[in-house]
């Protein structure tokens, strides 16, 4: 039974299936009202549905429990009546059966009397016209006449007799064929009734099975919640990494530019064994240093011609050039003054952008 129909439509009989129906879309149309407005807007109304939809399961259950009860009722009416119908119908048969025979009884009784009285006058005649006569011939004659009116009154008494007999047996058969017809009311009688009980057994068990309906609905209902809480979670942490990418990338794009095709891609290791070679090469430096003022001569000019500069090249400017042939690329350029700090500014920076790579 749908929810949106109107009153007037509805049967005249709601069975326990109709109300969970009902119980079932009103259900549905509170979850629409709670997504719109809240469930403050149905905290009042929702108790007096549920009380309302109880009470019309109870008047339901009642209601199927008192229509099985009458159904019960009218089916022993019914059959009760047909019961009296087939007797009454049986009474008139009898009855009609009986006027018929008592007719005829009467009809063969007048014809016995009438025979009778034809006989008697006969006799009478006989007797008044033999009266003169010789008395032998006539005394055989009348014993003759009786014999042959006897033998005619027995054969109708037989004829009667058949007939009774006939209609004792139509009776005995009429009776047995009731007894048939009435086992066969009680058989169906009893077949409804187990009808009766395996269609409550099966409103219980469909009972059970709206109810199982109605949880998974729920637990339906609650994931979809759950999901929704969920996909705003997820919308909104993909804001803050959105956010966070963006602060990263701007904080890294200070140091190294991200389009930078020579930007430096060190490993770990790599710029652990960097800064090895770099402490070795600062070692190596100072003792070709001390090695250098061991080979100058003692009074060297306080100037010195450029054609001397340039056989006598410093190994420290020659250092960025070894540093490339090898490929190591530096971030970096060592001035012509060679100053330590700038190349351990340049392995830093180097370090650094290779680990935030």
């Amino acid at each position: 039974m749908p929810f949106n129909e109107s009153m007037e439509d509805f049967e005249s009989e709601v069975s326990v299936i109709d109300v969970y129906d009902i119980a079932s879309e009103i259900g549905k149309e509170f979850e629409k009202i709670i997504d719109c407005y809240g469930s403050e807007a149905v905290t009042g109304l929702m108790p007096k549905v549920i009380t309302a939809l109880e009470h019309l399961e109870v008047l339901a259950t009642k209601n199927e429990r008192e229509n099985s009860n009458v159904q019960d009722l009218e089916a022993k009416i019914l059959k009760l009546e047909s019961d009296k119908l087939e007797k009454a119908e049986d009474r008139l048969r009898y009855e009609r059966e009986l006027e018929l025979i008592e007719d005829h009884w009467k009809k063969e009784t007048q014809d016995l009397e009438s025979v009778v009285n034809t006989l008697q006058d006969e006799n009478r005649k006989l007797k008044n016209a033999l009266a003169a006569k010789q008395d032998l011939p006539a005394q055989q004659m009348a014993p003759e006449v009786d014999i042959a009116a006897l033998q005619r009154l027995r054969g109708m008494v037989d004829q009667l007799r058949d007939k009774l007999r006939k209609a004792d047996r139509e009776i005995s058969s009429k009776s047995s064929e009731i007894d048939d017809l009435s086992n066969q009311v009680k058989r169906m009688t009893n077949m409804k009734k187990d009808m009766s009980r395996k269609q409550r057994l099966m409103q219980f068990q469909v009972r059970g099975l709206v109810d199982e309906r109605a949880d998974f609905l729920a637990q339906i209902q609650d994931l979809s919640h759950a999901n929704v809480g969920l996909r705003e979670q997820l919308g909104e942490a993909v804001q803050e990494n959105a956010l966070l990418f963006n602060a990263c990338k701007d904080n890294c794009t200070e140091v190294v530019q991200e389009e930078d095709p020579n930007r430096p891609r060190f490993t770990t290791a790599e710029l652990k064994e960097i800064l090895h070679e770099r402490n070795n090469l600062k070692a190596r430096v100072s003792d070709l240093e001390d090695e250098l003022e061991s080979f100058r001569p003692k009074q060297a000019p306080e100037s010195l011609t450029e054609s001397e500069i340039k056989e006598d090249p410093d190994p420290c400017t020659s250092l960025p050039n070894t540093l490339l042939v090898v490929g190591w690329p530096l971030t970096t350029p060592i001035n012509s003054t060679h100053d330590p700090t700038a190349l351990g500014r340049g392995f830093n920076s180097a370090r650094t952008s290779s680990v935030r790579t």
